[in-house]
């Protein structure tokens, strides 16, 4: 995310939304990071040991059949790094006194400087044991910042790859099985936010299902309606979900494409002019061409209260969106409804966390202890939702199910876990200032699609030719 994402919050305000979205954003995009679908050995562990790793677990994920391990035995000092520093500092308290209830003999302290100072950090010998990543995190590997983590999961029979949502556990495992990080929150991007009564009035009782893009276009283009020559009624944009990479991902993926039609990691090859993603963005750019008028929409958006959008001004059927904007929906209009959008489109962005390499050797046990209660236990996932407002990777979540019955937003999410596939194209080198620059030339029309898509491919082939593999 990228996302980035954000809420310390049992309910987020929309403005307290808005303004955390940059975050989010981080979290949700593929910038210098790659995925993989290979397997790890841990799979096998799984699938010949499922009575032990899956049906006879404790409360908290632990295997029943082993010895109970007193957990005030494990003592230790852990630091904690993160992009936002001290940001979310009350939340991340709260979540740590959780943990201290179960090992009440591990000082956990979040450092106030941010990953960015992590080289800083480490020369005035303040080096954090644990730190939170996106996808591969490329450039902490390259340095040998960060531990595989195979030898914990080979000593903790309890964490296995199923016990995550798949996208979310293989987002950090590379084409050798080495597993990098393990996922601590996921955005199931993206559920769709509609006025209920705009659909009604247009002739539908609920969002249709939509498998490809001419349905999808078809549906939107109802929607973008013109009367006297004044725009009346909108839906989003769809050349602007978040982010030019996002769109990009989210269009193609509902055009069949996923993240090795992007960059296949086992052959260290970029594809971004393979078919699927040049028909996809002609039919982002087609879309916007005939049914977005910033004229028009500008003298409709001079017509709304002050400080209001269009959707919030009944000028717009839905839009897309993660899970915290949603909830901010929700507060400024408990009429609004919710539903995933198109499942081939839906993917899984999110944080992981994972062990450095220059942490203190002694603070090993009490490390692991952490980010195995943080990403891997039911625990920890309650924890996390109840002071963050963000969702576990895990599967088996009591908490999120409870809470989906209750709470539309919490169902919406849950809806599009459960339909998630796909992870974003995760290539490993920065390409990405060169390809929002770029896009910008595409969406103003003087760069055709394929020219931009085989500029990228180009471009971006000759950044991985030239790093060491």
């Amino acid at each position: 995310m990228r996302r980035l994402n954000d809420k310390g919050f049992r309910l987020l305000s929309f403005t307290c939304a808005i303004a955390l979205l940059v975050m989010i954003m981080a979290a949700c995009s593929g910038s210098g990071e790659n995925g993989s679908d290979t397997k790890t050995p841990n799979d096998k562990k799984s699938n010949t040991n499922t009575e032990a790793t899956n049906g006879n677990k404790g409360a908290n994920g632990e295997n029943a059949d082993e010895p109970k391990v007193d957990l005030a035995d494990v003592k230790g000092e852990v630091r904690v790094i993160t992009p936002w520093g001290g940001g979310f500092g009350e939340q991340f308290t709260k979540m740590f006194e959780d943990f201290n209830k179960e090992y009440p003999n591990i000082k956990v302290t979040l450092l106030e400087q941010t990953t960015a100072d992590l080289a800083a950090l480490i020369a005035a010998g303040e080096t954090p044991d644990i730190i939170s990543v996106l996808y591969m995190a490329s450039d902490l590997r390259k340095d040998n910042m960060i531990e595989d983590l195979r030898p914990y999961l080979d000593a903790s029979p309890d964490v296995t790859p199923d016990l995550f949502y798949e996208p979310a556990y293989m987002r950090s495992v590379d084409e050798n099985g080495a597993v990098w990080a393990l996922p601590w929150h996921v955005d199931p991007n993206f559920a769709l936010v509609y006025n209920n009564d705009i659909l009604e009035q247009y002739g539908y009782t609920e969002i249709p299902e939509m498998h490809s893009l001419q349905e999808f276009g078809d549906f939107l283009h109802k929607f973008w309606v013109i009367e006297n020559g004044e725009q009346v009624m909108t839906t989003f944009d769809p050349s602007g979900i978040y982010g030019p990479l996002n769109t990009l991902s989210t269009i193609s993926y509902l055009n069949g494409a996923d993240q090795k039609t992007f960059y296949n990691p086992a052959e260290r090859k970029v594809m971004f002019n393979d078919p699927l993603i040049v028909e996809a963005l002609q039919w982002i750019v087609d879309f916007k061409r005939e049914n977005v008028d910033q004229e028009r929409l500008g003298k409709l958006d001079s017509t709304l209260p002050e400080n209001t959008g269009r959707f919030a001004a009944g000028k717009s059927l839905m839009q897309p969106d993660i899970t915290p904007v949603l909830r901010g929906h929700l507060e400024q209009n408990p009429d609004v409804k919710f539903t995933p959008m198109p499942e081939e489109s839906i993917w899984l962005g999110g944080w992981s966390f994972t062990l450095t390499t220059v942490g203190k050797k002694e603070n090993k046990d009490a490390a692991w202890a952490l980010l195995k209660w943080m990403t891997s236990t039911k625990a920890g996932a309650e924890s996390q939702q109840k002071h963050f407002g963000w969702i576990s990777g895990i599967k088996d979540n009591p908490y999120l199910e409870s809470e989906a019955k209750k709470d539309p937003v919490s169902a919406v999410a849950f809806e599009v876990l459960k339909k998630a596939k796909k992870m974003p194209p995760n290539v490993p080198v920065d390409f990405e200032p060169e390809f929002n620059k770029k896009w910008d030339e595409v969406m103003a029309g003087t760069l055709e699609p394929k020219a931009f898509l085989d500029h990228i491919t180009t471009y971006t082939q000759a950044m991985l030719d030239e790093q060491k593999p």
